[in-house]
């Protein structure tokens, strides 16, 4: 199908969904709708009030998208999309930017990992045991530094109980399995409340092979490129076409055996465990909880990169060309553990949490503090490198509301973090990094209207060997919002944001082979500033209609990223780390309207869409910018039964950066039921089709969407229960 149609496709879609709507059952007058808080806000808003654009997910919706990592599981949602490095790593991408601009919180606080500093690192945090997760966009995340200057993904695991259970003995547990690559996933939990005194613990483990594809790992345009590149570099030059088609056979028929049909180097295990405490009262709660996090994948792409880098060293000698298909046949033998490279990671994580009632101004004060002792190592073969991190973060907020029109917060927040890489592909040196921040956040809702501002001063500090920086940084929003009718919400945004370089940035100088580049950092780097302007509307009517869109446009004075510098070091292209004017905009749509009954079934249909421009004021396109994408689903649901169908649509990425490849688009096809089958036990059966048609699709805010694809059709079923 033609991908430029994709905006009207979604025009006629949402007019017929509004059309159903208008024609469908009516809820009546006194029917009550749901009402859900937006915890990760300073303040507490039910989320139809956020001036800003927020998702709020809870369990049941976490488990029915479930999809391997974090990021790909809310890969659905508008303006969401992954750095994804296979599944056991990648970070969420908001609105095109990701890594050190989209902080990945659990229960508020940092993740302590090492998931930012490159994309093949994976995040210390798994969906299948998280109770909800919020994603916050733009300027609604302000309240959690300039750091989040492009969002926020907030995730709850529940390890420190702040609520007493309806049981004095509570308990959970899911099972699922996987076809396409052989997974299997598992979690319980369990506890017991005993006076004031709530316990818990649970263990998770979820494992698979190499995922299955539809084709080749590599895409057609670097296969293109790799075969002219053998064409350039032949001594010859004068071979003819049959001799070249031969040699061009020779080499598929080696890579083919391994490298197609399968995604090389993506298997893994992640496991966990933990226990938590707490005393819960009136007053409040307080307590702790305790998490071991261990982690064992492949790393794709990876030694591709390495191999590519020991090409250059030998000079394309005769012995190293005949040598050369042998190695691309070795690098695809998903099944040598000897040459494919390997992470091994462990986390051991510590949080304190409270929260108790005051009288006064300040009628409520909250505060967390977690400490994580991270480290990883990447080895392959005889290389090692050793990724070791240890981290401090505490957060305390005094927040106040006493039923008028005014509510607040203000708080402080501080992070202390030591971060050293040692070995063959060290490419950092050891950083320490402080950062301590105040904030404020005060909203007037006078019901047809309202204001909400808040500010926030970080100040972060970087030592290292090379150099000592400090950095100051300011950022404040503003919003007007507006209730002009029944069921509607306006909101207009001005924010003015400020983001401290990171480590990597300011210090980086070696082979990131996750990369495919040599980066270096800039000492010379100063804070990066965001001017931003954002419009949300929504709209709740009867019977289950709902919409909201939001617009957004984002002016960056000394946006930071990696540029190329045309040279080479270690045969690897080298790209430094420094600032350019860009400009972001673009905006994220959504509808969902009931549409009819048939058969005992109520259908429900949902429609949406996305799109983001990053643009360098230079001349030129910001790297890895998502394209247009939009989805449309259907639900029948009888109660006891749930069935869903969806279609993906992802539109080509043209707009690209310098040297980096443009990506097809493609539509993905997924399909899952829901069965509950005891109306008063709370135990569900999944069973899901993702991929259905096997389309190969790659995404395009990937660093390896060129080395492989997402994974073909997989089936997984999972049962789910609770008491």
């Amino acid at each position: 199908m033609s991908y430029v149609r994709t905006p009207l496709l979604l025009a006629a879609s949402a007019s017929a969904l509004i059309a159903a709507a208008g024609s469908g059952h009516a809820q009546a007058p006194g029917d009550e709708v749901e009402t859900i808080t937006v915890t990760s806000s300073a303040l507490l808003v039910q989320r139809d009030s956020v001036t800003g654009s927020v998702d709020v997910l809870d369990r049941d919706t976490l488990i029915r998208n479930m999809a391997g990592n974090i990021a790909q599981s809310l890969e659905r949602l508008p303006g969401v999309s992954t750095t994804f490095s296979g599944p056991a790593s990648g970070r969420p991408v908001i609105r095109g930017l990701g890594s050190e601009r989209v902080r990945v919180l659990i229960n508020g606080l940092d993740g302590l990992d090492a998931s930012s500093s490159s994309p093949d690192h994976a995040v210390a945090v798994d969906v299948m045991g998280s109770t909800g997760v919020e994603v916050l966009r733009g300027p609604a995340a302000i309240g959690f530094g300039g750091g989040a200057i492009g969002g926020v993904v907030n995730v709850f695991d529940g390890r420190v109980p702040e609520t007493m259970p309806e049981t004095p003995v509570f308990g959970e547990t899911y099972l699922g399995a996987t076809s396409g690559n052989e997974g299997r996933e598992g979690f319980v939990r369990g506890g017991f409340a005993w006076g004031q005194l709530v316990a818990q613990g649970e263990y998770q483990r979820r494992e698979a092979g190499a995922y299955d594809i539809p084709g080749f790992a590599e895409s057609a345009r670097l296969r293109a490129m790799e075969e002219d590149g053998h064409d350039h570099d032949d001594e010859d030059h004068d071979h003819d076409d049959d001799d070249h088609d031969d040699d061009h056979d020779d080499h598929g028929d080696e890579g083919e055996e391994e490298a197609f049909g399968f995604a090389p180097d993506t298997d893994f295990v992640f496991e966990s465990g933990s226990v938590g405490a707490s005393i819960v009262g009136q007053w409040g709660f307080a307590g702790i909880g305790v998490k071991r996090t261990e982690a064992d994948y492949a790393i794709p792409g990876h030694e591709h990169g390495h191999h590519e880098h020991e090409d250059h060293d030998e000079d394309h000698d005769d012995d190293h060309d005949d040598d050369h298909g042998d190695e691309d046949h070795d690098d695809h033998d998903h099944g040598d553990d000897e040459i494919a490279p390997r992470l091994v990671m462990e986390q051991t994580r510590t949080d304190l949490r409270g929260e108790i009632a005051l009288d006064g101004f300040f009628n409520r004060i909250r505060w967390s503090l977690a400490h994580a002792n991270y480290v990883h190592a990447e080895i392959e073969g005889d290389e090692q490198t050793v990724f070791d991190k240890e981290g401090v973060e505490g957060r305390v907020e005094l927040r106040h509301g006493h039923g008028g029109a005014r509510q607040g917060a203000w708080g402080v927040t501080g992070l202390t973090q030591d971060f050293e890489a040692v070995g063959d592909e060290a490419f950092i040196e050891a950083v320490t990094t402080q950062d301590l921040g105040l904030f404020a956040t005060e909203r007037w809702d006078y019901d047809s209207w309202g204001v909400e501002i808040g500010a926030r001063a970080d100040r972060r500090e970087l030592t290292a060997q090379a150099a000592n920086r400090r950095f100051n940084s300011i950022s404040a929003s503003g919003a007007l919002f507006l209730r002009p009718a029944q069921g509607w919400f306006l909101a207009g945004t001005l924010s003015r944001s400020e983001r401290a370089p990171s480590d990597v940035e300011v210090f980086a100088n070696g082979p990131h082979l996750a990369t495919q580049a040599f980066e270096i950092g800039n000492l010379n780097l100063s804070t990066e500033v965001a001017w931003s302007l954002e419009g949300t509307a929504r709209f709740t009517g009867q019977g289950g209609l709902s919409a909201e869109a939001a617009v957004f446009y984002a002016d960056y004075d000394g946006f930071i990223e990696l540029f190329p510098t045309g040279a080479q070091e270690d045969g690897l292209p080298v790209l430094e780390y420094r600032q350019e004017d860009a400009t972001l905009y673009g905006f994220e749509a959504r509808i969902s309207a009931p549409l009819f009954a048939l058969s005992g079934f109520d259908f429900t249909g949902e429609a949406s869409a996305d799109y983001v421009r990053g643009e360098i004021d230079g001349g030129g396109n910001l790297p890895r910018i998502s394209p247009m994408s939009a989805s449309l689903s259907v639900t029948a649901d009888n109660g006891p039964l749930s069935l869903r169908g969806e279609a993906r649509l992802v539109a080509e990425q043209t707009d690209v950066f310098t040297n980096e490849l443009p990506t097809d688009g493609y539509t993905l096809f997924n399909a899952d039921a829901r069965w509950r089958p005891f109306d008063e036990r709370d135990v569900q059966l999944i069973f899901a089709v993702r991929n259905i048609t096997d389309e190969e699709a790659r995404i395009h805010s990937s660093f390896l969407k060129d080395f492989i694809p997402l994974p073909g059709r997989n089936v997984r079923v999972a049962l789910s229960a609770r008491f």
